[in-house]
């Protein structure tokens, strides 16, 4: 396991991690998955880095290569964007360059300039500022506008990644970690949007509503309207899956496994309303909810209680009255003490 990983940097200056996103095996989609483990920043990590390496064209561009591809292209980028005038200490840099460097030659002048970059750290900033991450607290929901003006409600501990900008042409990727909603606009050029949840499962879709759960191994996919595509990426073959309104696809990420079932998606989505619905909903999953959305820590006084089917609803954005609804529901009382919670 590798041990000298602290930050976006450090992944895209690894050959090996280059190599799994330019040629991925199922063995090094198991090391990585291992590698981040449950750690939400090591996670976060990855998904950064990944976004970065993914933007490189890899026919063209060798793992070796991809850092001085990355630099180059950010600074031919910012050199057509950039109006203003440049800084004198940049004037400077600029006559030096231009002396050995035909104006032409482009990949030359960035390889020099690397070298400053990197000596003055400028190097991981230039590489992680295409990216933007919304993250919401434990009982945090957040709305989002992306920029091609789809929208998405991220739900309590959370994570969601995307590039600052999306050029015309393109796919729209996104990274989610948690529980989101989508409402995806449809483009005149049908560019597809695609949600990542793992390094080798991913939700593709033109325009329509979905919601995401990506947490503990497991993703699931509740599509309320609309038609989406789920893909997974094998060792040597690709499975794709495609959804109906009303279906909720289930993947077991260690498994590798996907099932389907028609399900009612307002009760999967009501969360983002303010309102949890329970409709044959068992003790087993709604403590689930509650630790990974609210950080709460759960005791069952009695384990056959788990298996209990819950009918009913309650406000999400309050944590007591979604605890007095659910006693109501469940029919057993239920305390709490600071974070910890006992269902008696």
């Amino acid at each position: 396991m590798k041990s000298g990983i602290h930050s976006v940097y450090d992944l895209l200056v690894d050959i090996s991690f280059l190599d799994w996103v330019k040629s991925p095996t199922k063995e090094t989609n198991r090391f990585w998955e291992e590698w981040q483990g449950d750690s939400p920043e090591r996670k976060l990590m990855l998904l950064e880095a990944k976004a970065i390496a993914n933007g490189i064209d890899f026919k063209k561009t060798s793992p070796e290569n991809i850092r001085k591809e990355l630099i180059f292209k950010r600074i031919q980028d910012s050199i057509h964007e950039d109006k203003e005038e440049p800084a004198q200490e940049n004037i400077k840099i600029k006559s030096k360059l231009e002396k050995g460097v035909a104006k032409n030659s482009w990949l030359k002048w960035a390889a020099v300039f690397i070298g400053i970059l990197v000596m003055s750290g400028i190097y991981f900033f230039v590489l992680n500022e295409s990216m933007i991450t919304h993250r919401t607290a434990y009982g945090e929901t957040k709305s989002i506008l992306l920029p091609d003006g789809s929208e998405v409600k991220l739900n309590g501990n959370s994570s969601l990644s995307y590039s600052n900008s999306w050029e015309i042409g393109e796919e729209r990727d996104v990274w989610l970690e948690g529980e989101a909603y989508f409402t995806v606009k449809h483009l005149r050029g049908h560019e597809k949007f695609i949600v990542h949840a793992t390094t080798d499962f991913n939700v593709e879709v033109l325009g329509t509503e979905f919601n995401v759960l990506n947490r503990k191994g497991k993703t699931k996919v509740v599509l309320s309207s609309g038609k989406v595509m789920l893909n997974l990426q094998k060792e040597s073959s690709e499975e794709r899956l495609q959804m109906a309104p009303g279906e909720m696809a289930e993947y077991l990420h260690h498994e590798k496994i996907i099932t389907k079932k028609e399900v009612d998606p307002q009760v999967y989505t009501s969360w983002r309303n303010n309102r949890l619905l329970f409709e044959d909903t068992s003790l087993r999953e709604i403590k689930t909810i509650l630790e990974s959305t609210y950080g709460l820590k759960v005791l069952v006084a009695d384990s056959k209680l788990l298996e209990k089917r819950v009918y009913g609803s309650a406000p999400s954005n309050d944590v007591t009255l979604l605890l007095e609804g659910l006693e109501r529901s469940l029919g057993n009382e239920i305390s709490i003490e600071g974070k910890l919670v006992t269902i008696k």
